[in-house]
């Protein structure tokens, strides 16, 4: 058992003999303690760096204090760094940086550890590569301890130093290269420090609110901005989860990885507080929960909402199956390899540039849609791409039913077309003010189109109106595909419940039961 290592150093030889109880089928024990040092010195040009104390066990120094860190390491990629780089059939000496314990992935300076000295006490990704040089802390625990950095310092472009930076980017595994491009690696100041926004925002914040994180890290007490880093989402100590990560991307609830915080605000309040419109709510969209306002009487707030084939078992990783996809990129002509794409831009249906990788702004003709096919729902990408534009069309009409921004201003007012125009326009009718205290049919319809809005229609996510009030929800419907059944139907309620509460028509019969597809249920 592992705890038959932990010998304390300084403890005097002793020997106890049991004696004076006689127990029937029992012989004398004898308890002995020895005394050892707890680890070698460490080579000369290492820095301090202790490495393994037991390499064929994989037990490292920190581990005889420290067993639960210990256990939980072991069971991750980094306890068998060295043997799967060697195991690869393509191992070089410049790979070796980034499979053993050296001056990467810590503050340390210059050659140290295995890069100093080319001992295999150092092979692996041990604790010292996050954590820094462990000699001092052994020999005096009370004056501190090497803390892990769990911030990413970017340098320039899509360059980044720094922790997990200085491994994990490059071509074969070029995690924070993608991630510096995704808004993970760029969220707002503005929105981080606010008390009711960096529980989402702020990677301190992140990792105490969704994960219940109360450690010892480098950035722990600081006042500066984290972004959503690495080590926010995944657990170098290790976890029962895929890739370490702190939650279940399986989950088909709130504790989710990903919906813990794409869960934020999907239904309106029924006073004051929506001039926002909803924010955060595409993980309720996937599990057909809390998303959309119900207009009073509907055939859809009578049953129950309608449930996403996305949000079913048919889709069993949820969100990473179209957020996280996984490519090796090779030449067309000569099957070379490129690059190894790891999905960490969180884009689904990307655009891809010429060398096959993630690139921003491109036409829909030039999206990829493969990883649509990875949830059982679609059997090709072209498939994907013809229910896409199925659904976005769909959408999109009934969108311009409740209002047409026919001047293209982005402001809503009687003189555009559709039904809420038309409502505005009625002598003596206040139907439409985002910032009082009553809640009103109109503004419901508003709520629910602003859910549904797609890129085609961006006027519904940063409209405003005469008087200069704005309203507008934060950009993230993905176009309808969260779930397209129940926004189709929330649209078609709307624009119901805006016809009988103000006598005005729509261009087109509405019916939630025509716009349901077969096989879509309520629940």
């Amino acid at each position: 058992m592992r705890a038959a290592r932990h010998v304390w150093p300084g403890m005097a030889l002793v020997a106890l003999f049991l004696s004076g109880m006689v127990l029937v089928g029992c012989t004398d024990e004898e308890i002995v303690f020895r005394d050892r040092p707890l680890f070698d010195d460490p080579p000369s040009g290492a820095a301090a760096f202790l490495g393994y104390s037991d390499q064929d066990d994989k037990f490292t120094v920190c581990g005889n204090c420290h067993i639960g860190s210990q256990s939980g390491w072991e069971t991750t990629g980094h306890a068998d760094a060295w043997e799967g780089l060697q195991a690869s059939g393509s191992a070089q000496e410049f790979c070796e940086g980034c499979h053993t314990v050296n001056e990467l992935g810590n503050p340390a300076e210059g050659e140290v550890a295995w890069t100093a000295t080319g001992d295999e006490r150092y092979h692996d990704v041990q604790c010292e590569s996050c954590h820094g040089p462990g000699q001092g802390h052994v020999e005096n625990p009370e004056a501190g301890q090497p803390l892990a950095n769990l911030s990413i310092k970017q340098v320039g472009g899509l360059e980044a130093e720094t922790g997990c930076a200085e491994c994990h980017q490059g071509t074969h595994h070029p995690f924070v290269d993608q991630w510096l491009a995704s808004a993970h690696g760029n969220v707002t100041s503005f929105a981080a420090g606010r008390a009711g926004c960096n529980s989402c925002h702020e990677g301190k914040a992140a990792l105490a609110a969704q994960f219940n994180v109360d450690a010892e890290y480098a950035e722990v007490d600081d006042s500066e901005v984290m972004q959503i880093t690495c080590g926010v989402c995944h657990d170098p100590h290790g976890s029962q989860f895929s890739a370490n990560l702190r939650a279940s991307l399986e989950e088909p609830s709130r504790e989710n990885l990903c919906v813990g915080c794409h869960a934020r605000q999907g239904t309106p309040n029924t006073g004051s507080g929506n001039e926002h419109g909803p924010h955060a709510y595409q993980g309720l969209l996937v599990l057909g929960e809390d998303a959309g306002w119900i207009p009073p009487g509907s055939d859809l707030g009578q049953v129950g909402q309608i449930v996403s084939t996305h949000g079913s078992e048919a889709n069993p990783r949820l969100c990473a199956t179209c957020h996280v996809v996984e490519n090796e990129i090779t030449d067309a002509e000569t099957g070379e390899f490129l690059v190894q794409s790891v999905g960490h831009t969180f884009e689904a249906i990307p655009c891809l540039g010429d060398d096959g990788l993630p690139r921003e702004g491109c036409t829909l003709d030039e999206r990829n849609f493969q990883a649509c096919t990875g949830g059982g729902c679609h059997g090709t990408a072209q498939a994907a791409r013809s229910a896409f534009l199925t659904t976005r069309t769909r959408l999109n009409n009934l969108l311009d039913e409740l209002w047409a921004d026919t001047d293209g201003d982005h402001v809503l007012e009687p003189s555009d077309g559709g039904l809420l125009p038309a409502v505005m326009a009625q002598e003596g009718v206040e139907e439409v003010n985002v910032l009082d205290s009553q809640f009103t049919t109109a503004e419901g319809a508003i709520w629910n189109a602003q859910i549904a809005y797609t890129s085609q229609r961006t006027h519904w996510g940063d409209a405003s109106l005469p008087n200069g009030d704005h309203f507008g929800a934060h950009k993230g419907s993905g176009e309808g595909v969260h779930n397209p059944f129940l926004l189709e139907a929330l649209l078609t309620a709307s624009i119901n419940a805006v016809e009988n509460e103000y006598g005005v028509s729509a261009s087109v019969s509405t019916d939630i039961q025509a716009q349901r597809p077969p096989g879509v249920h309520l629940r």
